[in-house]
């Protein structure tokens, strides 16, 4: 595998962690800021180049790319088209969709969007229960994500991070990231209710809490909060079903599972249930999926397709909020 990393901010660092992790030593990171090419070649010994004019891109077989989410597209067409495998991180704005999606048929290589938090040995674990019957019929959920979002990125402006822009604002982009995996539990979500709000604690011109309400296939009621004003990190999950209860915090690790028939309960954490030895095992597992796919080793779970229906929940949710 001859790979080029395209973005070389927190999430793009991240992917070569991964990649190294995995054994691959062939890449070619691209950015244009010279004090993350620098960073990449002096933590990474990579090669790295500031612009891909006079790149022989024939010679790259899968591409990551880990810019803005509002280039994310640009980029996978353009890869897509020159028959690369291709994977995305998680996208907040559809634009390019329409474009791509018929295109894809056309060659058999891979395009696969991110969809981390499927990967988390907790959500998993949580997704087997419910197909299991553990806690019965699913009843109502409700899932909060919150964390202050200067504290993303302590080292930088959020000023100079996109999500301080309105279209790939930082509370914004949660909804999606979540959805994917909670969409993954229940079904898709249907009869969104929701209120956006802006509180006034953020430099940046954002809408900083979403509170969404809806329902699903497989549960009645699911509320969901994703805020970046809270000065405490929170992204807690729990699930009241007929015969017992789910616990998940996937900050502190822990997930526990109450069942009613024995009055008791099960308590593990993402340390027990990890398959490997990365604090990273989630992004690992995601990118050995992704290169699996590629090698026909496996199937990546997660389309293009889906991701676009996941997008189209946040923009029925931000209707709903207008009224």
């Amino acid at each position: 595998m001859k790979l080029l990393s395209i973005g070389l901010g927190s999430m793009g660092k991240r992917r070569l962690r991964n990649l190294h992790y995995l054994g691959h030593r062939d890449i070619t990171g691209f950015d244009i800021r010279p004090d993350r090419l620098k960073e990449a070649r002096d933590l990474y010994g990579i090669d790295c180049v500031d612009t891909l004019e006079g790149l022989d891109l024939s010679r790259f077989t899968h591409v990551i790319i880990s810019t803005p989410p509002d280039s994310h597209i640009d980029y996978a067409i353009k890869f897509h088209d020159l028959g690369k495998h291709v994977f995305i991180e998680a996208s907040v704005v559809d634009a390019g969709y329409e474009d791509l999606l018929p295109r894809l048929p056309e060659r058999s290589n891979v395009l696969a969007p991110s969809c981390t938090m499927r990967f988390d040995p907790l959500n998993m674990q949580v997704r087997d229960w419910l197909e299991s019957g553990r806690i019965g019929n699913a009843l109502f959920c409700q899932h909060h994500f919150g964390l202050f979002l200067p504290k993303w990125h302590p080292y930088e402006s959020i000023l100079d991070f996109y999500v301080s822009k309105r279209a790939t604002g930082a509370a914004r982009e949660i909804i999606p990231f979540d959805l994917v995996y909670l969409a993954w539990f229940f079904g898709q979500p249907t009869d969104i209710r929701a209120i956006i709000d802006q509180t006034g604690r953020l430099e940046a011109d954002i809408d900083d809490i979403y509170a969404l309400t809806f329902r699903t296939p497989s549960c009645r009621v699911v509320q969901m909060t994703i805020d970046v004003v809270s000065q405490v990190p929170y992204r807690t999950t729990r699930i009241v079903g007929e015969i017992g209860n789910i616990e998940l915090d996937t900050v502190a690790g822990t997930l526990n599972l109450f069942e009613s028939k024995d009055d008791r309960w099960t308590r593990t954490t993402r340390a027990k249930l990890s398959k490997t030895t990365s604090s990273e095992e989630m992004y690992v597992q995601e990118m050995r999926c992704f290169l699996g796919a590629t090698e026909g080793l496996n199937v990546y779970p997660y389309t293009l397709n889906d991701d676009h229906e996941i997008l189209k929940q946040l923009y029925a949710a931000e209707r709903a909020a207008k009224g």
